[in-house]
């Protein structure tokens, strides 16, 4: 076959395929509202409004932090659309902390009812204990990783860790010139 007749013959069934795309949406609305039409006065179908419904979310989705570090949505704290965490790094044998991605602060609850700490700017920096608070439901409150802000703060949950006593103030925003130093 001649590269011109194979060229016309393409161009012909571009244009047929965009003619039946342009025909069908009508057809298809015509055929879909005629089982749930209502009369008007003056006699001619009027299709009946139905809602729209919002997307179901998908729990595959990922947030991004920066850095190459994402988290699923599906493993964020219920009521959370941002996330954040401690990330500890090294450099030249010294280690030090920052935060990735944003805090949110969502309000106290059980076993987070201390106060919120925030620079100048608005941005949440670190958390004073109320008495009864633990790092997984401050990490929570606050749209973080409980983990990570446990072991930053030298704060544990296990028999012998070092318990959060109220009072005290934890580092949600790491300063990154300030060394961080394990707990040992």
């Amino acid at each position: 076959m001649k590269r011109s007749a194979m060229i016309t013959y393409a161009v012909t069934g571009l244009a047929v395929a965009g003619l039946v795309a342009l025909a069908a949406p009508p057809v298809i609305a015509a055929v879909t509202s005629s089982p749930h039409s209502q009369s008007t006065a003056a006699g001619a179908p009027k299709a009946t409004l139905h809602p729209t419904t919002s997307p179901t979310p998908d729990p595959d989705r990922v947030i991004w932090l920066g850095d190459g570090i994402s988290v699923k949505v599906s493993d964020l704290p219920k009521g959370c659309t941002t996330y954040s965490k401690i990330q500890i790094f090294d450099v030249n044998g010294h280690s030090y902390g920052r935060l990735v991605g944003d805090a949110a602060d969502r309000g106290p609850s059980d076993g987070a009812t201390g106060t919120v700490n925030r620079d100048t700017a608005g941005n949440i920096v670190g958390y004073t204990a109320a008495p009864g608070d633990n790092t997984w439901s401050i990490g929570d409150r606050l749209c973080t990783n409980g983990l990570m802000l446990g072991r930053y703060n030298h704060v544990g949950t296990d028999p012998g860790d070092h318990a959060l006593q109220p009072g005290e103030t934890m580092v949600i925003r790491p300063d990154m010139n300030a060394e961080w130093v394990p707990a040992g």
